[in-house]
């Protein structure tokens, strides 16, 4: 290999490798096209000497930051505190810092406030009595009526035709209809109200079956004619968990409230700057307020960051 080959080489192997120090310097993107022009025998060294430099500099700076940051905590410091940039810590004693906090304290206390009487204030039997949730269109009822099973003869179960069926409501004994089976035992309701309803099933020489319903909840009923006399009754409506759904509602409302107003009393302890602890406890608590879903506990938040800034405006801490 002739020497401008072999010089050749080493300037592309030293090309290669200061670009690679740069990326992981820092100094340039990955991706970045530069063009490096130096002299292979002095300008390389100086520059690859140079980013060996800024590096040992900033690792130098680290430490130094790591040192009097250890200094100022075994001083009494807040480590938090310490972490934050030079150019924040100077504002701590700023007065404006600590009108802001209380200002986010009590915002987002009144926030929660407000999302406290909303809840009170809502009724959810209001909502559902809403043409929202109402239901206009009518319902139908299916049902399939069988006999009963016996064992020992091997025979039962199947579908037993000319069965009496009446549907009526509850409220007014108003009929809302009356049929019979077919052949197979199968019955059919249409266009009834969607009020609670009471299903009567009756055959000569069978016990009468009584069923309470609400149209449109059960989709096929199925029921078994047995031998004998009397009623049988049960109610087949769902329950509701309307008065469930009430009572956790005002709970959660008189907890947001409480929490709201414990908020605004911190925001208060903020503005008295006495003892640092006790207004960011009771700050803490505000944050059940929930003011917003978020955004009123974001607030609060913010505002206790900025008491946490501001700590030595606080009598016990100064």
């Amino acid at each position: 290999m002739s020497s401008d080959e072999e010089r050749e080489e080493r300037l592309k192997s030293l090309r290669s490798r200061v670009r690679d120090e740069l990326v992981e310097g820092g100094l340039v993107e990955a991706d970045e096209e530069i063009e490096l022009e130096y002299d292979i025998d002095e300008s390389a060294t100086t520059l690859s000497d140079r980013i060996a430099r800024r590096r040992r500099r900033m690792k130098r700076a680290r430490e130094q930051r790591r040192q009097q940051a250890r200094k100022e905590v075994r001083g009494g410091a807040d480590p938090a505190v310490v972490r934050l940039p030079a150019a924040l810590r100077e504002r701590s004693e700023e007065a404006w810092i600590l009108n802001l906090a209380v200002l986010l304290i009590i915002v987002g206390s009144a926030i929660g406030a407000a999302s406290g009487a909303l809840l009170i204030s809502a009724d959810p039997r209001d909502l559902v009595s809403s043409d929202i949730f109402s239901q206009t269109d009518d319902a139908e009822v299916h049902g399939l009526i069988l006999s009963e099973l016996d064992s020992a003869n091997s025979s039962g179960g199947e579908g037993i035709e000319g069965v009496d069926i009446e549907i009526f409501r509850i409220i007014d004994d108003y009929s809302e209809g009356r049929t019979e089976t077919n052949s197979e035992g199968r019955f059919t309701f249409l266009g009834v109200s969607r009020e609670d309803m009471i299903l009567r099933v009756s055959l000569d020489g069978y016990v009468t079956i009584e069923r309470i319903l609400s149209p449109g909840e059960i989709p096929d009923l199925t029921l078994t004619l047995v031998e004998g006399d009397g009623v049988d009754s049960d109610d087949l409506r769902e329950p509701s968990n309307l008065a469930s759904a009430i009572q956790l509602s005002t709970a959660i409302a008189i907890i947001t409230l409480i929490s709201a107003a414990i908020g605004v009393v911190g925001g208060m302890e903020a503005r008295r700057c006495l003892k640092y602890r006790r207004t960011q406890w009771i700050c803490g608590i505000g944050l059940f307020s929930r003011g917003g879903i978020f955004f009123g506990p974001l607030l609060i938040l913010l505002g206790m960051a900025l008491l946490m800034l501001a700590k030595n405006q606080f009598a016990d801490q100064s």
